[in-house]
């Protein structure tokens, strides 16, 4: 099926990436309507492009202190057990959330399906938080839960609030963990926290590569997240990508095992600029914020132009034109009198993700995998 969870399967989807220097988009969730948009994008493109198999990441996160995306597939409304909330009731959602979400995507993307079946998704659970700000261990994450790490493809151990030689120690007690169970996953590390949340490049320390050298060859991660100064907050001046980092990993031939974070920065780059990315070792990339700071408002904006376009006879607009004129239906047909109440803003939801999915795998370089 083209939703890949055991361990070969995904890191065939890697080699695939790393084999062409491309890096794996990889793009996360919280809810249905943004898995769809990102198949739909991706689906285009593999089409336009005559990609028998397109290899791309989609993530969520679980318990991480600042955004925790799963929990709020469904509804927004839970509370961590760390701030309270019943941990029974938490995993309960967690688990339903997970599961809808993989039905889905093996659903939308089966094999030989005429408009989705060229997309092969790796489902990454991202940031799972061992430790948090502190060192203190959380009570957030459902990374021990066995049956719910059964739905992810990868896992990111996820231990940068402690000191490296504890994260190192942690992390191959993690892949023992997983291993002793007779599972097997694709596992991604990180030695410090990115920048996130508005704090800035200064608030994290930059990767020291020798230490990345260090993690990959004693825990026996497939993957790892260095910091290179990006960050994901489009409001504050670019930071730029650390290349001599990348250059010196490169250099040191760690390999095709790189992950990185902070698309706010990365999608700043010139095409040429992120397609090296791919030729320096970075196997995969992050994308989400953008989805909620740069779409998000776009929604608002068409939910407020529906309201305020209501014609007593015409009824709300169906849509928009290119000169932002609204367009009315006269059809008696309920599914067009009521569809812009239901529907008219989720699917500019899907096409905007599915655009912007689009424009990310053109500029990574992806129709090099095109027949």
């Amino acid at each position: 099926m083209p939703l890949v969870l055991d361990h070969d399967a995904t890191m065939e989807l890697y080699r695939r990436c790393a084999d062409h220097d491309l890096t794996m988009a990889r793009i996360g969730y919280s809810d249905q309507d943004q898995i769809f948009g990102i198949i739909r994008g991706a689906a285009r493109f593999a089409a336009e492009h005559d990609i028998d198999v397109l290899p791309i990441g989609i993530f969520s996160t679980v318990g991480h202190y600042i955004m925790q995306q799963l929990p709020r597939y469904l509804s927004a409304d839970h509370v961590l057990p760390s701030e309270g909330g019943d941990p029974a009731e938490y995993r309960r959602r967690l688990h339903r959330n997970a599961r809808i979400a993989v039905h889905f995507m093996q659903t939308v993307t089966e094999e030989g399906d005429p408009d989705y079946g060229r997309v092969h998704i790796s489902h990454h659970y991202d940031h799972g938080h061992h430790t948090l700000p502190g060192g203190k261990r959380s009570q957030n994450e459902l990374l021990r839960d066995l049956d719910f790490i059964d739905l992810f493809s990868s896992v990111m151990f996820d231990d940068t609030h402690s000191p490296l030689r504890d994260n190192i120690a942690d992390s191959m007690e993690y892949r023992r963990f997983i291993e002793t169970s007779g599972r097997k996953k694709v596992l991604e590390g990180c030695l410090e926290e990115v920048a996130a949340g508005g704090k800035g490049k200064a608030a994290s320390q930059a990767t020291d590569p020798a230490q990345i050298e260090e993690y990959l060859e004693k825990t026996g991660f497939e993957l790892v997240v260095p910091n290179i100064g990006t960050e994901s907050v489009p409001s504050r001046p670019v930071t730029g990508v650390q290349w001599e980092i990348l250059e010196e990993l490169h250099r040191r031939g760690v390999g095709k095992r790189l992950v990185v974070h902070g698309f706010s920065s990365i999608r700043k780059l010139d095409v040429e600029g992120q397609r090296r990315l791919g030729k320096l070792g970075v196997v995969g990339m992050n994308a989400w914020s953008y989805i909620p700071q740069s779409i998000g408002p776009a929604l608002l904006e068409r939910a407020k132009n529906i309201l305020e376009h209501r014609d007593p006879e015409k009824g709300f607009p169906v849509d928009f034109d290119e000169s932002g004129q609204p367009v009315y239906n006269p059809s008696r047909d309920a599914n067009i009198f009521f569809g812009p109440l239901v529907d008219q803003v989720r699917d500019l939801k899907v096409r905007l993700i599915a655009e912007s999915v689009h424009e990310i795998l053109d500029n990574l370089g992806f129709a090099a995998l095109g027949r």
